[in-house]
């Protein structure tokens, strides 16, 4: 993966009590993707409820399933915010919108996706909405720019470090796969996984 320098982004003033820090994973492989990514993390920080706290380098990586495409220009963004899962998910989606994103292929190439890898330690399996992200530790695309501005955060389901996440994936050439048995994780993974459009 080839690792190119990251833009400063503006931080806003800290967000009052009851707040969570929040991980998320950008991607972009359509147009100028660094400005894609440059354009999210600067709207991210115009949301109500949203102070951006780190964000990490970019990363060239390859697309990972779906059709032919070009390769991803990947990156993480650490954010404390008082806004619920369903909220935050609402504003990440209309910045997505707004950046021209388009859902027509499974898969497929896209201006800009923005997922929500953690939500401090909640853990949610919804049709629409599941956290931790469950693919979150089989894709190394994902797993590099995240350890970058989180290597000791750990994975509320699996117990483990982002870092450790990253270095078992990178030996199992991306694909490690965990016990579904694991508490909380089969919940995550069911009725959904499958069928996670975001990746």
């Amino acid at each position: 993966m080839a690792k190119k320098k990251a833009k400063k982004a503006k931080v806003k003033k800290p967000v009052a009590g009851g707040a969570k820090v929040v991980y998320l994973g950008l991607g972009s492989n359509v147009g100028d993707r660094e400005e894609y990514i440059e354009q999210a993390v600067f709207l991210l920080g115009k949301i109500k409820g949203v102070e951006i706290l780190r964000r990490s380098s970019n990363y060239e990586t390859e697309a990972v399933g779906g059709p032919d495409q070009p390769q991803f220009i990947n990156a993480a963004v650490s954010l404390r915010t008082t806004l619920a899962p369903h909220k935050l998910i609402e504003e990440l989606h209309t910045i997505e919108n707004a950046l021209g994103r388009e859902r027509e292929v499974e898969w497929g190439p896209r201006t800009i996706d923005i997922d929500i890898l953690l939500f401090g330690d909640v853990i949610l399996s919804e049709d629409e909405l599941q956290i931790p992200h469950p693919l979150l530790h089989e894709r190394l695309f994902v797993l590099q720019p995240l350890k970058e501005i989180a290597a000791h955060v750990i994975h509320p389901v699996l117990e483990k470090s982002i870092e450790d996440i990253y270095e078992e994936a990178k030996a199992e050439g991306g694909h490690e796969k965990y016990d579904d048995e694991l508490p909380g994780f089969k919940e995550i993974r069911k009725g959904g996984a499958d069928d996670y459009e975001r990746w």
